[in-house]
């Protein structure tokens, strides 16, 4: 090293700690937050916002148990999958399941959840050789006090079919469903046009609100008793008007028992 004119020898230079520190602390540090980073996400939760009929894909250890459960204070009800390819060990306490494919279960297996608002679910489970997962559900539908578990069941069925039957007609929020809007049009009779306009999901009813109109040049008579094959699992229905002119228009409530309930 040259230093005005003069050759000096850096070998000979004492090393100052304060260089030392510079050098190696920013090192360091970046090895700890890289070391946290992955830490953190090996052991992350697999979190899925879900609403009712969706379908998700998770990883699940092909030799460890995989736990799943929902958000918060809701709880896993019903769970369906083939026989012979998952182990399936329900915690009822705490409402979730712990899950390991069986051996020989394909690589990708899929199998049905029910949570305690309705809501059903598909988990398409792709194997892989990793330690046990936590996956979490994350229900897009918000949450109400009542509506799940053995207290809701003790209500009578007749008392709990009129309770929706009212808040459907009243347009209320019911306590224990969860409702989504919509503009389905229903084909049934060609002097009628019914489109599909609320649907509310509970623990194990499903109410329907159907709009009913005269689109023919003569007037209408209904009977309710002609809705009670209106679908499948029909458990009520409900006419706001029996009678309807040219043009006019009715409601109709249905209540069902949702696709898989008991």
């Amino acid at each position: 090293m040259k230093m005005n004119n003069q050759y000096v020898d850096t070998d000979s230079l004492p090393v100052q700690p304060w260089l030392v520190w510079m050098i190696t602390t920013p090192l360091a540090i970046a090895m700890v937050i890289a070391m946290l980073l992955y830490s953190s996400n090996a052991n992350a939760a697999q979190e899925f916002r879900v609403k009712d009929g969706d379908t998700i894909t998770v990883k699940v250890s092909s030799r460890e148990l995989t736990r799943i459960s929902i958000q918060g204070e809701g709880r896993l009800d019903k769970v369906w999958g083939s026989a012979g390819v998952l182990e399936i060990q329900p915690d009822k306490d705490k409402g979730e399941i712990f899950i390991r494919p069986a051996p020989g279960a394909p690589t990708a297996l899929s199998f049905f959840v029910r949570d305690d608002m309705g809501a059903t679910y598909t988990i398409v489970a792709q194997q892989h050789d990793i330690p046990s997962e936590t996956i979490i559900l994350k229900p897009a539908a918000p949450r109400r006090s009542v509506g799940r578990g053995s207290e809701y069941r003790s209500t009578p069925f007749v008392d709990r079919v009129k309770r929706l039957m009212k808040g459907m007609a009243l347009g209320e929020q019911v306590d224990g469903y969860s409702y989504e809007d919509s503009e389905k049009k229903v084909p049934l009779w060609a002097e009628t046009q019914i489109i599909l306009r609320r649907t509310y999901t509970g623990y194990d009813l499903l109410g329907e609100i159907y709009t009913i109109q005269n689109i023919s040049d003569a007037d209408m008579n209904f009977h309710e008793r002609e809705f009670l094959d209106f679908g499948s699992r029909v458990q009520a229905v409900s006419l706001e008007r029996l009678s309807l002119g040219k043009g006019e228009t009715t409601f109709l409530y249905v209540v069902r028992k949702p696709l898989g309930g008991e």
